[in-house]
C-alpha cells in the first residue's frame, strides 16, 4: 500500500490487493471505446439486460493525459458501473507510432495512479500489437519488449500494488515479414530471453478476429496457462450479431475475464466497418443475457484539489531507442529505470546542523501521497523531504512501509520536533507534528540519534 497524507486521501484500515478477477461474481460483457466521453453509451450496452459492472477496453494516449478529462472518465466509470480497462499508448508519428520507453512507463504509472479508480484491481494493458514493427517504432525486438515489461512490473508496482498489468495483445495474423513476426515466434523468443517474462505481468490482453490462423480461438494457441485473459479486440466487418453464440459457446473458459468488441462506435474511417452502433451486433448484444457483477469496489476518494504531476512525454528526437541487443547506448532497459527514476524525482542536499546529505524532495501532492510507499529500504544517510505549500499540521502514517522512519519536524528552516523509530507496524502508526511546520524530512530509524540531531538546529536546503 501506499503511505498517505490523510488530509487528501482516505483509505480503509483493510485495503484488498490485486485479486483474481474470476473469484467474485463477473460480467463478462464489455466493449472498446476511443473516446472518454463515450462511457455513458459504453456503459448502457455493457449493462443492459441484468448486467452490471462490465467492462470497457479504451486507450490512452502518452501525449492525452489531460487530467480534468479523465478525471471526469474515472469518476463516471464509478457513477456508471463500469470497470475500465486502460490500454497505454504512445502517438503516431507519420505511418509508426512512437516507441514506448521507461519514461513513458513511469509518466503513466504516476498519472494513472492519481485517477479514482472504482475497482481494487487497476487493469493496465501494456501498449498494442509489439509483433508489428509500425506499432513499435518502426522495429520489432521481443527481447526488448520482454525487458519492458518487467520494467513496467517495477514501475506500477512501486506505486501501487493495485496495478492488474496485461501484456499487449499481439496481430495473430501477422507473418514473418520485415515489419511483422509470426506470434509464436515472438513469444518464444521473448521466452528465450526472459524466461520468467509471464510472471511479470497479472493476466493476458488478446486479440482474436476471425482472419487470423485461428480465427477467434486464437488465444488458445497464446501461452496465457491459468491466467486470466481478456479479450480486448475482437471483430468482424460489419459487424454480424455473432457474439451471443460466441460469448455462449465458443468463449467458456473460467479463465476468460472480459470480452471488449473493436468498436463501439468509429464515425468514418478505416475503422467505420467494426462500428457496432447500427449493426444487427449491437442489438445482439443489449439483449443477451447478463450477469450482475461484484467486482472488489476501490474506497479511495480523492480530493479534487490534487493535481499530479508527472513529466511530459518524450519529443520524437528525444525517444530514443535503448539498444537492447548490446553496445551502443547500453544493454537492457533495465539497467536505466533506475537512472531515468531519479532523474524524475526532484533531489538534492539537505543540511541540518552538521550533516549534510542527499535528499528526495516531494514538493507535490502526488509525491508527498506517494511518500516512501513500497520501498524495501532507503539508502544510508538520505531522505525524503516532504514541502508544502503553507504551514499546517498535517497527518502521516506508516501504513505499507517497510522499515521503521525517523521524522524531522521543520518550521521557518528549524527544527522544531523530532519523532524517533517509527515502526513499520500493522495497525499503522498515525503521527501528527505539535505545532504548525511547512517541511518534514523522512530518514532511517536511528538517524536522529546517530548524528546528534536536535530542536533548534538550523536546515538549509542546497
Amino acid at each position: 500500500m501506499l503511505k498517505k497524507l490523510l488530509l487528501f486521501l482516505v483509505i480503509s484500515a483493510s485495503v484488498a490487493r490485486a485479486y483474481d478477477p474470476t473469484s467474485v461474481p463477473n460480467n463478462r460483457v464489455g466493449v472498446h471505446i476511443l473516446d472518454p466521453d463515450e462511457i455513458s453509451q459504453a456503459a448502457k450496452l455493457v449493462n443492459s439486460s441484468g448486467g452490471d459492472w462490465g467492462y470497457v477496453t479504451i486507450p490512452m494516449r502518452s501525449n492525452d493525459r489531460d487530467r480534468d478529462k479523465w478525471l471526469r472518465f474515472f469518476q463516471n466509470t464509478r457513477k456508471l458501473h463500469v470497470i475500465p480497462i486502460i490500454r497505454l499508448a504512445t502517438f503516431p508519428d507519420g505511418g509508426t507510432w512512437v516507441e514506448p520507453n521507461a519514461a513513458d512507463l513511469i509518466d503513466f504509472a504516476n498519472f494513472l495512479s492519481d485517477m479514482p479508480w472504482p475497482t481494487t484491481n487497476r487493469y493496465v494493458i501494456l501498449f498494442n500489437e509489439p509483433n508489428h514493427s509500425n506499432e513499435w517504432g518502426g522495429f520489432i525486438d521481443p527481447r526488448a519488449y520482454a525487458t519492458f515489461i518487467l520494467d513496467a512490473k517495477n514501475i506500477f508496482k512501486s506505486r501501487s500494488a493495485d496495478f492488474f498489468l496485461l501484456s499487449a495483445g499481439l496481430d495473430m495474423s501477422a507473418p514473418n515479414s520485415a515489419t511483422s513476426m509470426n506470434v509464436l515466434r515472438f513469444y518464444s523468443q521473448m521466452t528465450f530471453w526472459q524466461p520468467l517474462w509471464q510472471t511479470f505481468v497479472d493476466g493476458f490482453a488478446v486479440h482474436v478476429y476471425p482472419d487470423s490462423r485461428a480465427g477467434i480461438i486464437s488465444y488458445r494457441k497464446e501461452p496465457v496457462g491459468h491466467k486470466p485473459v481478456f479479450i480486448t479486440e475482437v471483430g468482424w466487418v460489419g459487424q454480424p450479431d455473432l457474439y451471443p453464440s460466441a460469448l455462449k459457446q465458443i468463449w467458456t473458459e473460467n479463465n476468460i475475464v472480459a470480452v471488449t468488441p473493436f468498436l463501439l462506435q468509429a464515425g468514418a474511417g478505416e475503422y467505420a466497418k467494426f462500428s457496432l452502433i447500427g449493426s444487427p451486433a449491437y442489438s445482439g448484444l443489449m439483449a443477451l443475457p447478463k450477469i450482475t457483477g461484484s467486482p472488489l469496489l476501490a474506497d479511495i476518494v480523492i480530493s479534487p484539489d490534487i493535481t499530479p504531476t508527472y513529466s511530459p512525454p518524450l519529443t520524437r528526437s528525444a525517444n530514443r531507442r535503448f539498444d537492447v541487443r548490446g553496445g551502443g547506448i547500453g544493454g537492457d532497459i533495465s539497467k536505466w529505470v533506475e537512472i531515468i527514476n531519479n532523474w524524475f524525482n526532484h533531489t538534492g542536499q539537505l543540511t541540518l546542523g552538521s550533516v549534510t546529505i542527499n535528499v528526495e524532495i516531494a514538493d507535490t501532492e502526488s509525491k508527498r501521497q506517494r511518500g516512501l510507499s513500497n520501498r524495501t529500504s532507503l539508502p544510508e544517510n538520505t531522505g525524503m523531504l516532504f514541502i508544502f505549500p503553507k504551514p499546517g499540521r498535517p497527518n502521516f502514517w506508516m501504513k505499507d512501509m517497510n522499515f521503521p522512519l525517523d521524522f524531522i519536524w521543520i518550521s521557518g528552516g528549524q527544527v522544531v520536533q523530532l519523532s524517533t523509530n517509527i515502526p513499520a507496524t500493522q495497525p499503522p502508526v498515525t503521527l501528527t507534528p505539535d505545532q504548525p511546520i511547512d517541511q518534514v524530512l523522512e530518514v532511517n530509524a536511528g538517524f536522529i540519534d546517530k548524528y546528534g540531531i536536535k530542536v533548534g538546529n538550523e536546515v538549509r536546503r542546497r
